[in-house]
């Protein structure tokens, strides 16, 4: 099945069953790149999981970091200005 064909059902589920899909989810995923995010009864498997993801790069992008985009924000916030102005 298809994405396409999945989110027209997905978007039928209540709120509560939209949150259970979302943690099957990431559970799946997290099991698919060698994580195990299932709760854990000893503290040993704990601290493997903060392990875990502590060495798990994460890209975290932001427009304020791109001078191109803060450019393109501040062209639009000068344009918006004349406009109101004019």
């Amino acid at each position: 099945m298809s994405l396409s064909e999945l989110l027209p059902t997905v978007s039928q589920l209540s709120h509560q069953d939209k949150l259970r899909l979302i943690h099957f989810l990431l559970l799946a995923v997290a099991k698919e790149e060698g994580c195990s995010l299932e709760p854990a009864g000893n503290s040993d498997s704990a601290n493997a999981l903060l392990n875990q993801l502590a060495s798990t790069e994460a890209v975290v992008w932001s427009p304020q970091a791109d001078q191109a985009s803060v450019q393109a924000l501040s062209d639009l916030l000068v344009a918006a200005r004349r406009e109101t102005n004019a």
